[in-house]
């Protein structure tokens, strides 16, 4: 009779038979031509090989006519050659019953001496019963590695992203500073050696994710091998041998692996501001930046009290007797500056001391400036606060959350752009983003609030930087 591995040689991988008609594919692996056409009959667009995954994008596919002769031959051997039995070593009875108690096939003799009380199946009932189990857990593994299929694209894109990113970050920065020549040539191999540290973190945990999910694979892989090589074999016997071990063995979990921050430095993803402190260090060279603002005394509430020189705000105890012209606020305790904008990146600072309460931020010109205002978005506000009722006011609670509170705001405004950022200006921590389109007259707005607390005696103040 064959032998057992030319026979597995000539069985076809889907439907586990003797192969009919056989085909082979571009990878050389052969199948039957009806059970790959209806592999790939669903699938639209590129197919893969059901063995080992190469995708094609055309369904070539060529008659493999050396193998068929073979299997031919096969064939009318199987025909002349009696089928092998496989025999009982004990009473030399053939094996017609399987003992689930010891895991084995067994004779009716051994049954009727031995095994009476044990839980025994007829042979090809319990074929069937395992091979259900081992198709069952085939499925679950080929599931499991679906999903690390999965994961290892997600790694892979994640990465190239990633790459993308820092190169398009390498690339602005290798920009700005061919700018400014080689005074700044120091500070920019500064920020890309920090770029590089940072993302090479990154890149080494992506790649420790990336590792686990093909170690993942690689296990799940085994296991489906070693599924698919028993549910080859074909006499029964063979095929129960440490069955519930193999069982076991093939009931694995893939482990989704860990997600891995890709947050840059602030110091070098903070777009345009990230230079702010190199500026300050070059205000010999480039002035005036950031934006110096002052404040316009002809749109503050009359309980407002502006410094000389235009560059502080705070709260009075009293209202002054001013003239109610329209730029002016009537009711809530805003003042504009007089500087305003429709274009370009401005960035500006404001000192916040030790204030409990305030609002700072971007309006449009045409607000309403009269009665009660609510400084949403909608309305023509792009505001922060720290109050202690955001909500009502419909502006964004960014400053309670916080454990230390900025003593410095910077607000950078980028017109075209369509964003309102906030920062805290001691650190150029980011704070918050309006997103918006812009189509008229901005102006920095701020409300320094009333001091009904007794410790909100504090100005904000305009800062040179």
């Amino acid at each position: 009779m064959a032998s057992p591995d030319l026979t597995q040689e000539l069985t076809c991988p889907i439907c586990l038979e003797i192969f009919t008609q056989p085909v082979s594919l571009e990878c050389e692996h052969h199948f039957c031509r009806s059970c790959i056409s209806q592999s790939w009959e669903k699938v639209p667009g590129d197919v893969s090989c059901p063995q080992c995954r190469q995708v094609f994008t055309q369904r070539n596919i060529r008659p493999a006519r050396t193998l068929a002769n073979i299997v031919e031959k096969l064939r009318v051997l199987k025909v002349t050659q009696p089928e092998e039995e496989f025999y009982c070593q004990e009473h030399e009875e053939k094996l017609k019953l399987f003992c689930e108690v010891e895991q084995r096939a067994i004779c009716v003799d051994c049954w009727g001496s031995e095994h009476q009380t044990h839980k025994d199946l007829h042979i090809k009932e319990a074929v069937q019963l395992y091979k259900n189990k081992l198709e069952t857990s085939l499925e679950t593994l080929q599931k499991q590695m679906d999903l690390s299929l999965h994961s290892k694209r997600e790694g892979e894109d994640g990465i190239s992203q990633m790459n993308t990113e820092v190169e398009r970050l390498r690339n602005e920065i290798r920009s700005e500073f061919e700018k400014m020549h080689k005074f700044l040539f120091e500070k920019e191999e500064l920020m890309k050696t920090e770029l590089e540290r940072k993302s090479n973190k990154i890149f080494e945990e992506m790649e420790n994710n990336l590792k686990k999910t093909l170690d993942e694979m690689s296990s799940v892989e085994g296991a489906i091998r070693d599924l698919q090589s028993r549910l080859e074999i074909q006499k029964a016997p063979e095929f129960l041998k440490d069955i519930q071990d193999l069982v076991k063995r093939s009931q694995m979990e893939f482990h989704q692996a860990g997600t891995v921050s890709t947050q840059l430095p602030v110091g070098i993803d903070g777009g345009p501001f990230k230079y702010i402190n190199v500026w300050r260090e070059m205000r010999a060279v480039i002035s005036p930046v950031p934006s110096s603002l002052t404040l316009d005394p002809d749109t503050a509430n009359n309980r407002l009290i502006i410094s000389q020189d235009l560059s502080s705000v705070r709260f009075g105890n009293e209202d002054k007797d001013l003239p109610d012209n329209p730029e002016r606020f009537d009711i809530k305790l805003y003042v504009l500056s007089c500087q305003s904008f429709t274009s370009g990146r401005i960035y500006w600072e404001v000192g916040l001391g030790n204030k409990t309460d305030w609002v700072v931020g971007v309006c449009r010109e045409s607000v309403n400036r009269k009665g009660k205002i609510i400084p949403s978005p909608e309305n023509g506000f792009w505001v922060i606060a720290r109050l202690r009722d955001c909500k009502s006011e419909k502006i964004p609670d960014v400053i309670s959350q916080l454990k230390v509170k900025p003593r410095k705001l910077g607000i950078s405004l980028d017109y075209e752009g369509g964003q309102v950022s906030f920062y805290d200006a001691e650190d150029m921590s980011h704070l918050y983003t309006f997103t918006d389109t812009f189509t008229e007259k901005l102006y920095p707005i701020f409300n320094p609030c009333n001091n009904a607390s007794g410790n909100n005696t504090e100005p904000l103040t305009l800062l040179t930087c």
